[in-house]
């Protein structure tokens, strides 16, 4: 296992320069997998010239395979291999001249070219579709391209074209003639702008496609498009009038007689109630939801209905109601052999019990979800299709350990949960895990640690520990292990902290707190319009608030266990959306930043201090990489303009006297390319980078993080972080 060492300059209010030690794979804790709007359908297209000998229809054939096998490859998020198989494709139908493949693939390479992020690329694609589409007059497929056309636009911050190519598809769309297609382009562009946070511009065009669908008397459009407003209008915070449109819906849907159209219009007015905590009206509504499910036999859909239905009375506190309806879930899930359900019924029934105060029966139920993980992973090697229940039988599991006063267990289980889950994230298996998975075993000296290793570590290291655990929105779990080896627990409740800034959601929280130093790109021009006018924006009390926010509810409550040595280390272990937190910019009430106190580390697991220090005993790289305020790129994140970063005088100067300190030349200026970086990094022993951390997700597929180097060439000097995970030459330490 191989990891960076990464001195981070961040620069604060005026020249304060922040280090921030970071290891390389912390850059993908937050994979998620990437979705895209558009649509990956094949645009029918007449052919003037179809294949006339046996070697044309093979070539045929062949081309339509590589087609679909690209478009399959799309929506499993494997884009680059999508290029490769459409790519072929196209060249095989060019070879037959093939006018519906080739117009097919351009449409489909512009598809993946957009989830990748890569929007000019897109561009170019679509409007070669669209120009074949419109000379053999196929006035579908014209459509569609100008809608993607508008989604690209749109995605690049760039409105007024986006809005452009909404007229002309809304134009086709109406000469075609066809209400549901109409009202399907309509219900596009909506969620496009929804995509976007621009949620009263998804209303317009929501209410457009419902007009047409009341217009053309399509009682199923009808519920499409209130449920699509209903959406928008909790997206607002607009609860009532979201249930007064599902009220509609449901009204309607019952008029279709459509047994699943009603089914699912009583699931979203029940989450609605739900969601505004009035449970009796939502329990009522998820019973009739069940009684349909049960009278049309679907197994799948009575375990979806019972859990829906266990929820509500789980949230009313009815815990031995929601148990007997999670325990029948639960046995459904086992007749289907549908583990993941097993799982997750495990985990809903021990979460009831635990509430209930029955923790013994929390602990049993909870030990049979660990063994359907275990047995899962064993089947199917590294997928993510069951992490996230994974994740959360663990922090069940830190619940009941701490209302049992087990404050070191759950510290432990907590560190044992970030070993596997550094391990699942590089595709690898511990020794304890069974070989036939497909899997490389990890390193031996990442294995699962007890709080025996856990406070050597903390001796070895002559630093003060401290682990957090997000365990639910209002509620984080700290531990603070000392030098000495002795333990300390506090439960932080968000909702009862003494902040001095109401808290909505630490997510929202970590987000501010990046704008306000400038690691996170705003919302484009014409959205922050509608959020603060320019004087709130530059306020510096407005752009510390944030900061001391997150100092109120991350240090406050262990600020009298942190050493008082501003030599002596702090080392941060995150958890979640935690890892975005810029720990030494956190400012106090009399505005000292926690850099300023204490010498701060970040890492993602404590047992990875003992794994670099192992490793660094076998450092055969020798280089050392100083880059320092490079000429700076331009941005273009999803759907924000292109930005420019100003140059990080101050960064300049820093890297250049660190650079003395290492004996070795800084890359500045033009000299600071990613390539140049990319050359030496096999062999590089320590990096220290001062230029901007961007969070953004560059590529639009859930992967945040890039560095921004110098351009050259046709490259844009961004260094993504899906890059640096794809990089198999990094350095040792």
């Amino acid at each position: 296992m191989t990891t960076i060492d990464i001195l981070k300059a961040m620069h604060l209010q005026q020249t304060i320069a922040i280090r921030v030690r970071i290891i390389a794979f912390l850059f993908i804790t937050s994979i998620v997998v990437s979705t895209t709007i558009l649509s990956l359908k094949v645009l029918a297209l007449p052919n003037p010239s179809q294949p006339s000998n046996p070697t044309q229809n093979d070539q045929k054939t062949q081309a339509d395979r590589l087609l679909q096998q690209g478009i399959n490859q799309h929506k499993n998020g494997q884009f680059r291999e999508a290029l490769q198989s459409v790519q072929q494709a196209l060249t095989m139908y060019q070879t037959i001249n093939d006018v519906e493949g080739i117009a097919n693939c351009l449409s489909s390479l512009g598809n993946t070219y957009f989830s990748l992020g890569e929007y000019r690329q897109a561009i170019g694609f679509y409007q070669q579709s669209l120009k074949m589409m419109q000379a053999n007059k196929n006035r579908q497929g014209e459509a569609e391209n100008l809608v993607n056309l508008s989604n690209a636009y749109l995605y690049l911050g760039q409105e007024q074209e986006a809005k452009k190519f909404e007229r002309q598809a809304q134009t086709v769309r109406r000469e075609i003639g066809n209400p549901t297609r109409e009202a399907a382009f309509l219900s596009n562009i909506g969620l496009a702008h929804e995509s976007q946070g621009q949620h009263q511009q998804a209303i317009e065009f929501y209410q457009q496609q419902l007009q047409i669908a009341q217009d053309s008397d399509n009682r199923t459009l009808q519920v499409d498009s209130l449920n699509s407003l209903a959406q928008a209008y909790q997206s607002l915070g607009q609860h009532q009038k979201a249930i007064e449109l599902l009220k509609q819906q449901l009204e309607i849907a019952r008029k279709t007689g459509d047994d699943a159209s009603i089914a699912n219009s009583l699931k979203n007015l029940a989450a609605a109630y739900e969601s505004q905590e009035q449970y009796p009206q939502a329990i009522e509504l998820y019973q009739q939801q069940l009684e349909i499910a049960q009278k049309k036999g679907d197994r799948t859909s009575i375990a979806n209905s019972l859990k829906n239905l266990a929820a509500a009375y789980e949230s009313q506190e009815q815990y031995p109601q929601a148990i007997e309806l999670y325990q029948q879930q639960l046995q459904i899930a086992k007749e289907k052999s549908d583990r993941v359900a097993e799982g997750t019924a495990f985990n809903n029934i021990a979460l009831a019990l635990l509430k209930s105060k029955k923790l013994a029966e929390a602990q049993k139920t909870l030990l049979e979800a660990m063994k359907v993980w275990e047995a899962i992973r064993a089947k199917l090697g590294s997928n993510d299709n069951y992490f996230a229940q994974q994740a959360t039988t663990y922090k069940i599991q830190q619940q009941v350990l701490i209302a049992q006063n087990q404050t070191e267990a759950a510290l432990e289980l907590s560190e044992q949960e970030r070993v596997k889950a550094i391990v699942r994230l590089l595709g690898l298996r511990l020794s304890s895990e069974p070989v036939g998975t497909g899997l490389q075993p990890a390193p031996v000296q990442l294995t699962l640690p007890t709080i025996q290793v856990i406070k050597q570590i903390a001796k070895a290291q002559k630093a003060t520990l401290v682990e957090y655990s997000i365990i639910s929105d209002q509620e984080i779990y700290v531990w603070v292990v000392q030098p000495t080896g002795e333990v300390a627990f506090r439960r932080i409740d968000i909702k009862s902290s003494s902040t001095i800034y109401p808290i909505s959601s630490i997510e929202k929280l970590v987000t501010n707190s990046l704008k306000s130093i400038g690691a996170l790109a705003e919302k484009t021009p014409s959205e922050s319009k509608s959020n603060k006018n320019a004087s709130e924006v530059t306020d510096p009390a407005n752009q510390r608030q944030p900061l001391l926010q997150l100092y109120q509810i991350l240090i406050k409550p262990i600020e009298d266990l942190l050493p008082k040595d501003s030599n002596t280390r702090v080392i941060f272990i995150p958890h979640q959306e935690l890892f975005l937190v810029p720990f030494p910019a956190l400012v106090d009430i009399t505005d000292k930043s926690l850099i300023e106190k204490h010498t701060i580390l970040t890492i993602p697991a404590i047992q990875v201090l003992e794994l670099t220090k192992q490793q660094r005993q076998k450092v055969s790289g020798k280089k050392v990489i100083v880059v320092g305020n490079p000429t700076m790129p331009s941005v273009v994140a999803k759907g924000e303009p292109t930005q420019s970063l100003p140059p990080l005088l101050s960064a300049q100067q820093e890297a250049l006297e660190i650079a003395q300190l290492l004996n070795t030349k800084a890359l500045t200026g033009n000299q600071a390319t990613k390539s140049a970086f990319l050359q030496q990094l096999p062999e590089a022993r320590i990096i220290h980078l001062a230029t901007y951390g961007l969070l953004n997700d560059m590529k639009g597929q859930g992967v945040p993080g890039a560095i921004a180097f110098a351009p050259s060439g046709n490259d844009n000097g961004i260094l993504t972080a899906s890059e640096i995970l794809n990089f198999h030459g990094q350095p040792k330490e």
